[in-house]
């Protein structure tokens, strides 16, 4: 039986399109109507200064990730390893958990945390047919990897 062929992209398009429209019209509201959707309760400085390493993580962690997933794919073998051995999808972990909310953060736009839950709910809506190639592909061994390493939320139970 031959192996499917893998996407470079996987359905990260399908998880994003939906989250970067939904965070374009929030920002359009946000600029309109400030006083509404601006966080004030803290100086500026703050928010931008959280925001920032909220970023930085996130844009560390996707480098990280990124390189690792590439090289595995050119190779053409599962990567198990590094951010792969706390979370299955460590990519999308670092949208959800540090950049989106980094950019709500440094914005200040309450609304943009939306953002994360839109991206969450999108991956889970379409993180199935990923994996059913991966499973067709690397068959055993991606199922023991899916059966001890969780999808989008770390355990660090191991790390901590």
């Amino acid at each position: 039986m031959e192996k499917p062929e893998m996407r470079k992209r996987g359905v990260g398009p399908k998880i994003f399109k939906p989250t970067f429209i939904y965070g374009v019209t929030v920002l359009i509201i946000t600029l309109i109507f400030p006083e509404i959707f601006l966080m004030t309760f803290l100086p500026s400085a703050v928010f931008n200064i959280t925001g920032g390493i909220l970023l930085g993580l996130g844009m560390a962690f996707l480098f990280i990730s990124g390189v690792a997933m590439k090289k595995a794919v050119t190779e053409g073998r599962l990567e198990t390893s590094g951010t792969f051995s706390i979370v299955r999808n460590p990519l999308y972990f670092a949208w959800i958990a540090f950049v989106f909310p980094g950019s709500a953060v440094a914005s200040q736009g309450w609304l943009l945390f939306g953002m994360s839950m839109v991206a969450y709910y999108k991956f889970l809506q379409h993180i199935p047919e990923e994996e059913a190639t991966l499973e067709k592909h690397f068959g055993k061994k991606y199922l023991e990897y899916k059966k001890s390493v969780p999808a989008i939320v770390p355990n660090l139970r191991g790390i901590l």
